[in-house]
């Protein structure tokens, strides 16, 4: 195995290993808490695995499942653009759809208090605990979330970010900081494809602020990845 890849944790993308990974941590959540709480990201790499998870969700699990997002574009609820109009869309291909949802308000004028009311609503939920899992895309840029390269965001402890300056359209949007993120109890990147393969060998570099995703602590961080990678 290539030494430097091998510090980074990583598997062969395949849905139902993701689901096998994210079932067993939500159930341990609910086993020890009495409940479970997951940010889940945008974009199109989710899509195949949130409607296996729906479909293999225990009900257990899923009536004590709190559902948040890493991040959401300003635009409408239901716009075509929204983060969760198109992942609640692939959860209920799949099943029904977690008894807790929280959509980011990134719809409002006001971004900044947008931001403050969800960061309430994740510390009400989790009692000021982490996150029990982030699943996460990450961009050819090596985003996460709405944290982009060279991003001040990247610099900021507010648990919930304003973002003015996307480079990519909108603008305007809400994020998870990489604080919240970096303290999840599990976070697992979708990174299939070539493109996101070369992300993958570039992080395994080492922190670098070109590439927000290497800036993850590594312990903790699962990658799902071509077979090609895995060695």
């Amino acid at each position: 195995m290539n030494t430097a890849q091998s510090n980074l944790r990583h598997l062969v993308y395949d849905p139902n290993l993701v689901v096998e990974m994210i079932l067993d941590r939500l159930q341990r959540s609910v086993d020890e808490l009495g409940r479970a709480a997951m940010a889940i990201p945008g974009g199109r790499s989710p899509g195949p695995v949130l409607s296996v998870l729906a479909g293999r969700m225990p009900d257990a699990v899923r009536k004590r499942l709190h559902l948040f997002w890493v991040d959401e574009r300003a635009v409408p609820p239901g716009h075509k653009e929204r983060n969760s109009s198109t992942t609640l869309g692939d959860w209920e291909e799949g099943g029904p759809l977690p008894e807790y949802i929280y959509p980011m308000p990134a719809e409002t004028q006001d971004l900044e208090s947008a931001a403050r009311e969800y960061a309430g609503l994740l510390a009400e939920v989790t009692d000021g605990l982490p996150l029990d899992l982030c699943l996460l895309g990450v961009g050819e840029d090596g985003h996460i979330a709405s944290l982009f390269p060279h991003h001040p965001g990247l610099l900021r402890d507010e648990p919930v970010i304003a973002v003015y300056d996307s480079p990519k359209p909108p603008p305007r949007r809400l994020t998870l900081s990489l604080q919240v993120i970096s303290t999840a109890g599990l976070r697992i990147i979708l990174a299939p494809g070539r493109e996101k393969g070369i992300v993958f060998k570039e992080a395994s570099k080492g922190p670098d602020p070109v590439l927000p995703v290497s800036l993850l602590p590594r312990y903790k961080t699962v990658w799902f990845v071509d077979q090609s990678l895995v060695v």
